[in-house]
């Protein structure tokens, strides 16, 4: 993404943490597996292991960040269609861009 600029660094940061917690959530339901494997017939680390699996499921990380992170990633021009929107022949912007952009012409 080598078209952001400094004022998109609060963004930039906003999607790599979001992409980093969705990363994570994979990495806690390994584990989960893993300890619920070791932990099996032991009914206190049990209780405390579906305490924590609450907080590891991996489909609601991802569908909580996913469109989230997605949002941010367009907005910082990194989906096709942005970056399609992004083109010097096809400037962002509606009918009021063009109109405010005439306006500014006439007044010179």
């Amino acid at each position: 993404m080598d078209w952001l600029t400094p004022t998109d660094e609060a963004l930039k940061t906003l999607a790599l943490r979001q992409a980093e917690e969705i990363e994570k959530a994979v990495d806690r339901a390994r584990e989960l597996e893993a300890l619920r494997r070791d932990l099996a017939g032991d009914e206190s680390a049990y209780k405390r292991l579906k305490a924590l699996e609450a907080m590891c499921e991996v489909t609601k990380t991802v569908g909580w960040l996913g469109p989230q992170l997605q949002g941010v990633l367009r907005d910082l021009g990194g989906t096709p269609a942005a970056r399609a929107a992004m083109k010097k022949d096809k400037p962002v912007g509606g009918r009021l861009a063009q109109i405010r952009a005439a306006a500014g012409q006439h007044d010179s």
